[in-house]
């Protein structure tokens, strides 16, 4: 039997903050995160559909429903998102 997916957002936004500090301490002057939605990856309340655990996406694919933190958009921000906003707002 497979077992379920525990989603964990905490590690993908622990190593996004990591990242972003390693590339801070060698002068690196500017970075991006590669994907802000994985559109075939829609976020499931069902551990066993919740195809978004896979997925670097910051934000998580509501999959026909629209979000609450920004009404009308087909998505949700995951704590990754905040975390590169908290990044890049201590660069100003």
């Amino acid at each position: 039997m497979t077992e379920d997916v525990v989603r964990d957002e905490q590690v993908q936004a622990n190593y996004l903050t990591d990242v972003l500090d390693m590339l801070d301490e060698e002068g690196v002057d500017s970075a991006f995160w590669f994907t802000f939605a994985s559109y075939g990856y829609p976020f499931s309340t069902n551990p066993r559909h919740d195809l978004d655990c896979a997925s670097y996406g910051l934000v998580k694919i509501l999959d026909g429903a629209s979000g609450e933190t920004y009404p009308g958009m087909p998505w949700e921000p995951k704590q990754a998102f905040y975390r590169l906003a908290e990044c890049y707002a201590r660069r100003d």
